[in-house]
């Protein structure tokens, strides 16, 4: 009788190609980049471009703004993109030259394979628009005016394509331009084409924390500086207010709470620095998202990571992301200038690579996690 393994690989023959596409279409990307592994026919199906839109993808690298300035044009900056796997990388050109009629693009903000881009123009110089593009398909769109005359506190973003095939754009309204409390929010819509005004749901006298932001469930995530996680869906009708357990609540007068807040597997992440011992990092998670429980994960050692102790978050090294599909944290460090990777489960220290921007001069630059979305039925490009 022929053992069950056999039998398995023997009924895997048997398949067609089309029907492997299929059933590997409604996978994570975690089994995927397994699947590499299982022959090389396999491997060639996985990685031809054209299967590739059809199945799910893993994060491939980061991108970042470069400073491309000349003598005649000192402030001109570029997206340049720093990759983490050994795949091609499924855009041409990370300066997004197709975005045409653009002096300098700075990328502010990746969400599933969507960049929110401030570009500046040509002509005139003076001028600029807010553009969602996708690197992989080179579609793009300009974003309309808001049309609000305030003083806008932050721009977020948020697509989801297991979701909705539409993005979201968040802007938020300083309610006092001296102290930058948190104010009233403007949504664009995709799907809309068109800005809401949306009263806010929150409590007064809130400031954000200028480290990123989280859109997972379909809902928006931020970080105060009084440490609570805000949240709100993409149509403003729902606030909610996520509290933190003490031990998360640690914080500098210079740069206000030393955290970091991402998602990995459909959870959120909580990352903060030791009240005690600056040589620690904390890692909860948020176990429960209706009853907003946390639960402590892991404990992680700086010094163990870098090589150095009495290091400093946000000083000397920054948290930049989580890996969408596994345990799995990314620094830059500023004193090397190292992209540097840390295995959670296993304790395990990678240096992907040197970065091309010295940062020793410079404050942190954004690096924005990159997940290719292949597909071109996005509704977004009308």
């Amino acid at each position: 009788m022929d053992s069950p393994k056999k039998s398995a690989s023997a009924a895997a023959a048997d398949l067609t190609d089309d029907l492997v596409i299929e059933i590997l279409s409604r996978l994570p990307a975690k089994s995927i980049c397994r699947f590499k592994c299982v022959s090389w026919h396999w491997y060639g199906l996985i990685t031809d471009a054209e299967h590739r839109r059809k199945i799910p993808q893993t994060l491939s690298g980061f991108f970042y703004t470069s400073y491309r300035g000349t003598l005649e044009d000192l402030a001109k900056m570029l997206p340049d993109f720093v990759g983490i796997v050994g795949d091609e990388e499924p855009f041409s050109d990370p300066s997004l030259t197709f975005l045409a009629g653009y002096n300098s693009i700075i990328p502010k903000i990746c969400s599933n394979g969507l960049l929110f881009c401030l570009c500046w123009k040509d002509s005139p110089r003076d001028e600029a628009d807010y553009v969602v593009c996708n690197p992989a398909t080179e579609k793009w769109v300009v974003l309309p005016d808001s049309g609000d005359e305030s003083i806008s506190l932050a721009y977020h973003f948020g697509f989801d394509p297991t979701i909705s095939p539409h993005f979201y754009v968040f802007q938020i309204i300083d309610t006092d331009e001296n102290y930058g409390y948190i104010g009233d929010m403007n949504i664009y819509s995709s799907e809309a084409g068109a800005w809401s005004q949306k009263e806010s749901g929150w409590a007064d006298e809130l400031q954000l924390v200028d480290r990123g932001a989280v859109f997972l469930n379909g809902m928006l995530h931020l970080l105060t500086n009084d440490f609570k996680i805000l949240a709100v869906d993409t149509e403003g009708k729902k606030w909610r207010t996520f509290p933190l357990l003490e031990p998360m609540t640690v914080s500098c007068f210079c740069r206000g709470a030393l955290a970091f807040i991402g998602q990995s597997q459909g959870r959120l992440y909580f990352i903060n620095m030791r009240a005690n011992d600056p040589s620690k990092l904390s890692v909860w998670i948020l176990e429960d998202y209706d009853s907003g429980e946390w639960i402590f994960k892991y404990s992680i050692s700086t010094a163990q990571i870098f090589g150095e102790k009495n290091l400093m978050f946000e000083r000397d090294y920054a948290l930049i992301a989580i890996h969408p599909e596994c345990n799995m944290i990314f620094f830059v460090y500023r004193c090397e200038d190292l992209l540097i990777s840390y295995d959670m489960d296993h304790g395990k220290v990678c240096v992907i690579c040197s970065l091309k921007e010295h940062l020793c001069d410079r404050p942190f630059l954004p690096y924005l996690p990159y997940v290719p979305f292949l597909s071109d039925s996005l509704a977004a490009w009308g």
